[in-house]
């Protein structure tokens, strides 16, 4: 078995709209159509019309024309990731018990910066021993809280679909 061989012929297979999507999932800034033509190893021309099209379906947002920019819509993103923990959890129930998980270590997190959002802390004001340490930190606290809201919503959607199928219930 030939893995290696097997990863680049899977890679090599992709098409122009898959690499375009791969390079358009990452654009957490406004991005030329050049820049992700580049990454998507393609043409400008063949890149243009993808880019279009993941605008209407709302996976990006055209964020200027002259030159056109693109940028990741996170709204997109997000009820992406709301939808896979609705399927995940399946029952309000369920969801429970990750969100103590989840509140439990954002407690410890706010104690350790003593404030009490992530959006509160400088660490330029801050006299951390390890500013890496704290740094990786805020990260983890930013994504614990983001991780929160949106096992919140989860289970929001899980009540309010308590008579169908939540998995069948989102695109």
């Amino acid at each position: 078995m030939n893995l290696a061989g097997e990863w680049d012929k899977a890679v090599e297979s992709r098409t122009v709209k898959d690499r375009v999507y791969e390079a358009a999932t990452t654009l957490t800034s406004p991005t030329t159509v050049a820049d992700v033509a580049e990454r998507a190893d393609c043409t400008k021309e063949g890149a243009r019309p993808h880019l279009e099209w993941f605008v209407e379906v709302g996976v990006l947002e055209k964020v200027a024309d002259n030159p056109a920019l693109f940028v990741r819509n996170e709204a997109y993103f997000e009820f992406r990731r709301i939808t896979e923990l609705t399927r995940e959890f399946k029952t309000p129930e369920a969801t429970d018990e990750a969100i103590d998980e989840y509140r439990t270590r954002e407690q410890e997190l706010s104690s350790y910066f003593e404030e009490s959002s992530p959006e509160a802390v400088v660490l330029s004001e801050t006299t951390y021993d390890d500013l890496d340490e704290a740094y990786d930190r805020l990260s983890e606290w930013r994504t614990v809280t983001r991780r929160l809201r949106e096992l919140r919503e989860a289970k929001f959607r899980l009540e309010s679909n308590l008579g169908g199928s939540p998995a069948s219930s989102f695109p």
